[in-house]
């Protein structure tokens, strides 16, 4: 009998210390971030007046929707955009269809111009998403606002490549280059989007003039690759 007792208040006496744990596990704690709690002697976010209820990293400073601010941002970029785009096309044109002794060289180079021209295509409509904007890739737009010179169709000699795609290069570059300048203060992540553009940009063009650039050792001029003529290129 006495047994029996001993057991019934240890048995009452578990179940109640259960009880009041659950109890306390549903109630959540009140807590007050700018309260201050116990002093420990080292700093925290209450003392040291950085407390915040939200987190201390924040999106970036886009331009203010409706502005000209965000007009000069996404004209930047959708007009870089479409210029890429066009590049897309030609250079891929111009992988396909290139002839002449460096064919296979130019072949392969294009490809990679083709891929990384693809690659900051995308990078630029992308940012265009996170400014705010649709991004328009439509070929109606890439035709009528590139404002690019077109690449020929069928068959195109090496030299023609060369002497096409350092120039398309340039013109594209220069005009990321003023763009660069237009909008680095009022969307100055875009900015620096543009640079890297247009770093890779020049890039391209340099790889292109190296067929036809003079060197300290070369007096060259790609008559070897235009039937004895020179290829004109400014700047020679």
């Amino acid at each position: 009998m006495k047994q029996f007792l001993l057991i019934s208040v240890l048995l009452s006496s578990t179940l109640a210390g259960t009880s009041a744990a659950q109890a306390a596990t549903t109630q959540v704690p009140a807590t007050n971030i700018d309260k201050p709690g116990a002093t420990t002697g080292q700093p925290t976010a209450q003392n040291t007046g950085t407390a915040s209820p939200l987190p201390y990293n924040s999106a970036s400073n886009l331009p203010a929707a409706g502005t000209d601010d965000r007009q000069k941002s996404v004209a930047a970029l959708q007009n870089t955009l479409t210029e890429l785009q066009a590049l897309q096309l030609q250079t891929k044109q111009a992988h396909w269809n290139v002839s002449g002794t460096l064919w296979y060289t130019l072949h392969e180079l294009l490809q990679d111009h083709y891929e990384g021209v693809s690659k900051y295509a995308d990078m630029v409509a992308e940012r265009m998403l996170g400014v705010g904007a649709s991004s328009d890739g439509r070929a109606i737009t890439i035709v009528a606002a590139s404002r690019l010179p077109e690449f020929p169709g069928g068959f195109v000699d090496d030299a023609q490549v060369i002497q096409f795609f350092t120039y398309q290069y340039e013109t594209v570059g220069q005009r990321i280059h003023q763009r660069i300048g237009d909008v680095e203060k009022v969307d100055p992540s875009s900015a620096n989007m543009l640079q890297e553009v247009e770093t890779n940009i020049e890039k391209y063009q340099w790889q292109m003039r190296a067929f036809l650039q003079n060197t300290p050792k070369d007096p060259n001029s790609g008559f070897d690759l235009n039937n004895g003529k020179a290829v004109p290129l400014r700047g020679k």
